[in-house]
């Protein structure tokens, strides 16, 4: 009798991909921060219901949103055709994968690192340095020690280390030491005393001296300040070694001691900014609604936010941050969702791209996208992006199609990009998008615009590159019956709302 022939072992399901685990686990904190608020609001007329969650966003919208977001362009006509006709379950997946391996994706990260630590064309070493550096996913820790303890620096500082160690403590630890600079502040959590001692640590071997207008009881003008990190919890103060360099002492501090937690809290809010907004932060009304103060300043994470003012120094937006006392291992400090984005960023290596790759995986980036509502304001962080402006870059790289790489860092003030929301690098994430009355009237009637509409094609085509979808019946319709040119219709669609904002 011929042997029984072995029974074939049963196919194991393939295991869970670790960046769709990661993206699932930043879901479910999400959804139970929603919950928890939702059950807690008690709504009236001046706290109403939390709205439901919006609908997933149908397949242009996402890519749409996916390709400004990561890789910093519109799609392109083909792309959307292929998209559309896609039948895949996990497409959606694969397309943000596919985008953050892009040039432009490193770009896009690489614009966020130069506005954070203010990169501005004099740095011509600095430059290439961040955007290799962007390219290849480096660890943000490395990043950080690189940009604040070697030769890469911010010239614009020019030897001012004053400046440098705030900039530095907004940046990378989201703490406001502006005020600080010349005064005790009674809403800041920093004296000047505290602020120049923090300074005193990028000096090198210089003394850094209180200023001879100083007149604290605490210290007397012209007076030798001792080198000391920021007093950012009552129950952790490290005192730093003499027989050590100072600056490296404080970027161990920051990057892996007890502070590393707060160091990838900030990092990993700046990127979940620039993927969903900031619903429930503050909006500036005189820019069109749509610009947030920095989200990674003055908010504690909870559900709702601290209290916080804006700061006194030069007019400037941000928040002064309220750390103080802040437990990040409490969890009642921190909403779930916080938690698990600082755990995820640090889990990840602290790789910009890697994270974004996450995000962009999350259930809730595919979502419809949500106006700025006063409904959603105790939601930290919502499950859906924020209806917002797209960059001005992507702005001009459609109108030009000019290779951002080739852009300087900071333009002329008469060039276009300023007027898009380009700023100066003067300070950390001075950019902004509005939506102003000058940018209409750019878009409405510059020679610019002139320049890309007589290069339009067929309406159909013109739909699927600016909008990234196809006319519906009735637009088909309108056009008819306007016998509208393909060079109008190329200017009607860059003056729509629908190309304006990322859906």
């Amino acid at each position: 009798m011929a042997a029984c022939a072995p029974e074939k072992e049963a196919a194991k399901p393939a295991a869970p991909e670790p960046t769709s685990e990661a993206a699932a686990r930043v879901d479910a904190a999400l959804m139970h921060d929603y919950r928890l608020i939702a059950e807690k609001r008690q709504p009236n007329r001046y706290t109403p219901a939390l709205p439901a969650l919006p609908p997933m966003a149908d397949d242009t919208t996402f890519l749409r949103r996916a390709c400004i977001d990561l890789a910093g362009r519109l799609p392109r006509p083909d792309e959307v055709r292929d998209f559309i006709a896609d039948p895949s379950p996990d497409k959606r997946a694969r397309l943000t994968d596919s985008l953050t391996r892009e040039p432009g994706a490193a770009e896009v990260r690489f614009r966020m690192l130069a506005e954070a630590f203010r990169v501005t064309d004099d740095d011509y070493k600095t430059v290439p340095w961040l955007r290799q550096a962007a390219a290849e996913d480096r660890p943000y820790a490395e990043i950080v020690a690189a940009m604040i303890g070697s030769w890469l620096k911010p010239s614009i500082d020019r030897d001012n280390v004053m400046r440098t160690s705030v900039e530095t403590a907004y940046t990378v630890l989201g703490e406001d030491l502006y005020c600080a600079m010349c005064h005790d502040h009674p809403f800041n959590d920093y004296t000047e005393h505290s602020c120049y001692a923090f300074a005193a640590c990028f000096t090198g071997q210089k003394e850094m001296r209180l200023p001879l207008d100083y007149e604290y009881p605490n210290g007397k003008p012209g007076e030798v300040v001792q080198p000391e990190t920021l007093h950012l919890s009552r129950n952790y103060w490290p005192r730093l070694r003499d027989d050590q360099d100072k600056l490296m002492q404080v970027l161990h501090w920051i990057t892996e001691e007890d502070q590393g937690k707060r160091f990838a809290l900030v990092a990993s809010l700046r990127l979940w900014s620039g993927l969903f907004g900031m619903p429930g932060e503050e909006v500036d009304i005189t820019v069109g609604g749509v610009d947030p103060a920095p989200p990674w300043h003055g908010i504690n994470g909870r559900s709702k936010p601290n209290f916080y003012h804006r700061s006194c120094f030069s007019g400037s937006p941000r928040g002064a941050a309220s750390w103080i006392g802040l437990d990040m291992n409490r969890p009642d400090d921190f909403s779930q969702a916080t938690k698990l984005l600082i755990e995820e960023f640090l889990r990840c290596g602290g790789r910009l791209g890697e994270f974004q790759r996450i995000l962009a995986r999350t259930e809730a980036y595919s979502r419809s996208g949500i106006d700025y509502n006063f409904k959603w304001r105790d939601c930290y962080l919502a499950p859906a992006p924020q209806i917002r402006r797209i960059p001005s870059e992507v702005i001009w790289k459609t109108l030009t199609a000019e290779d951002e790489s080739t852009l300087p860092q900071v333009p002329e003030p008469e060039h276009p990009l300023r007027m898009l929301g380009r700023g100066s690098r003067e300070w950390t994430d001075e950019s902004r998008t509005p939506v102003s009355h000058e940018l209409v009237r750019f878009m409405m009637n510059d020679k610019l615009i002139d320049q890309t509409i007589s290069k339009a094609g067929d309406a159909e085509e013109m739909f699927l590159e600016l909008l990234g979808r196809k006319p519906t019946e009735n637009e088909r319709a309108a056009i008819l019956r306007a016998e509208a040119s393909d060079q109008d219709v190329a200017w009607a669609l860059l003056n729509t709302k629908e190309f304006m904002f990322r859906p």
